[in-house]
């Protein structure tokens, strides 16, 4: 089997409750659990020894920090930039953003001061037929003139944007990113799948191929356990990842373990076990791509 030489994680979290306030992890979230699950064993404290002692072993070479849903994405951001200044490995860090915020724009200043910013991304998940999921402040964000008018800004920058949404919402997205080609657009979650029968796959899979004819996408395979849950089988994912790396190709798609979720899941290991099955009948350059690559170029860790 493969074995990748180098990795940039392209999905984790590192957090402190003791610097700043995570409400979900102060007591129990029906919102976040619909999600996860029963998380009560998530460590409330998660830093760069904790994620390398759990990937010991592995040859990580850098990581990309995601916001993890601070009340102040700003102090969190600036707090996340203190800890990659400690070093130990590279990191590029995507913060939190709100399109609709009246102070976007000093928001996105601030943000440009933190060296290893180098992307944003907003929540937009709705899923009409279960409230609790839901991260939108409504589902029509997307189609909001004004909302578009504001992703503007980002051409003034060289921030990628992550628009967190589910297969459902592709349609919506997919508008975006043609009127924006400027702006460089993060499809996490694998285009985040919430109906995984047949036909469900068949609609995904018609989305998806339309999202990769845009040049300017990357796709973001992690938090798997997100999509098919806590005990996830190989099988039942394999299709849905194969066909995303089949529409996108290796150049365009890159492999994060999304810790410290994936504790609560398969773990670090196991992850990456699965992953290097993905990468059999792969060139050597193909593998580098998926695991290192991509991610390393997209959002130029430092």
């Amino acid at each position: 089997m493969p074995v990748p030489a180098r990795i940039v994680d392209a999905h984790v979290h590192l957090y402190d409750i003791q610097q700043n306030r995570h409400r979900f992890l102060e007591k129990t979230d029906p919102g976040y659990e619909a999600f996860v699950g029963n998380y009560n064993s998530l460590p409330r404290r998660y830093l760069l020894d904790d994620y390398l002692a759990d990937t010991h072993g592995y040859p990580v070479d850098a990581i990309v920090w995601h916001e993890f849903l601070s009340d102040e994405p700003w102090r969190e951001a600036a707090w996340a930039q203190q800890r990659a200044d400690a070093g130990g490995l590279r990191h590029a860090l995507v913060a939190k953003v709100d399109f609709l915020d009246p102070a976007l724009e000093a928001a996105l200043e601030r943000y440009a001061d933190l060296r290893n910013v180098t992307a944003v991304r907003e929540h937009l998940v709705w899923d009409d037929s279960h409230p609790l999921k839901r991260f939108a402040k409504r589902p029509d964000l997307m189609r909001d003139p004004a909302w578009r008018r504001k992703l503007r800004v980002l051409e003034r920058h060289q921030f990628k944007c992550g628009l967190e949404v589910f297969s459902s919402q592709l349609g919506d997205l997919i508008e975006v990113i043609h009127q924006y080609p400027n702006i460089g657009f993060t499809i996490a979650v694998m285009g985040w799948p919430i109906d995984t029968t047949w036909p469900g796959f068949e609609r995904w899979r018609c989305d998806i191929t339309s999202v990769a004819r845009c040049g300017n996408v990357c796709m973001d395979i992690s938090a798997l356990e997100c999509v098919f849950g806590m005990q996830w089988a190989w099988d039942d994912a394999q299709p849905w990842i194969r066909t995303a790396i089949e529409c996108f190709g290796p150049s365009r798609c890159m492999l994060g373990s999304h810790l410290p979720i994936a504790k609560l899941s398969t773990g670090f290991g196991e992850l990456y076990r699965r992953y290097e099955q993905i990468t059999e009948g792969c060139s050597a350059d193909e593998i580098d791509e998926l695991f290192y690559g991509v991610a390393n170029r997209w959002f130029r860790p430092a």
